[in-house]
């Protein structure tokens, strides 16, 4: 039956957008809200879909072996590549999971292992392109895998071309400059977060972090 339902979402993922293949893909058990648009797009492996209301998902992203969620008014772009790691799920700490909340915006043409669980709290985003988050590595004095989550704090910005470590935990209201890479650390509020390996530089404030409704026009 697993089997069975794993043939049937990939063949209506790739179906064009419509109310119809999102009653499809409830029957099969996904959540997916009658006024999501889930573009054409590549299911493979042990996934579980979650798509809120007026939320967008554009095509010719791939998904494998993970639970995607994501919030209502939100944005999802192009080119992606969301997986998990099976080999890791009875490892300690996997999620398996990205988790994007309500009024987000997350761009196109980047890389996300979710082993570990990525999480965007509401009204963040992802900016730019070619980023790329890792949730799980070998703790070398043990020898053995491990996971650690990744979270991005309300409200917050992270630019383009970003490498973001297992661990990397961003405060609310905060900006990450473009070539940042993002360690195991927690990085505080309302900060410009920049450098190899990213330091807060500077306090930000501005319109953007006091907005109400979802990604900027």
């Amino acid at each position: 039956m697993k089997s069975m339902r794993k043939v049937f979402t990939l063949v209506i993922c790739l179906l064009p957008a419509s109310t119809i293949k999102n009653f499809l893909l409830r029957i099969l058990g996904h959540e997916i809200r009658r006024s999501a648009h889930f573009g054409p797009n590549l299911v493979l492996g042990a996934c579980n879909l979650s798509i809120g209301s007026e939320a967008r998902v554009r095509p010719f992203n791939i998904f494998r072996n993970v639970h995607f969620s994501i919030g209502e008014q939100s944005i999802f772009g192009s080119w992606n590549w969301i997986s998990a790691a099976p080999a890791l799920k009875d490892y300690p700490n996997f999620e398996g999971l990205l988790k994007i909340g309500n009024g987000c915006g997350v761009n196109s043409r980047n890389y996300f292992d979710c082993s570990g669980g990525i999480f965007f709290e509401q009204l963040s985003d992802l900016a730019g392109v070619r980023s790329t988050f890792i949730t799980h590595y070998i703790d070398t004095q043990t020898n053995k895998q491990t996971c650690k989550s990744i979270r991005i704090g309300e409200r917050s910005m992270l630019s383009s071309n970003l490498n973001v470590a297992p661990g990397a935990n961003i405060g609310s209201n905060s900006i990450v400059a473009m070539g940042t890479v993002l360690i195991n650390e927690v990085y505080s509020s309302h900060s410009l977060i920049a450098g190899v390996p990213g330091k807060v530089k500077a306090e930000r404030k501005g319109e953007w972090f006091d907005r109400e409704i979802g990604p900027s026009n």
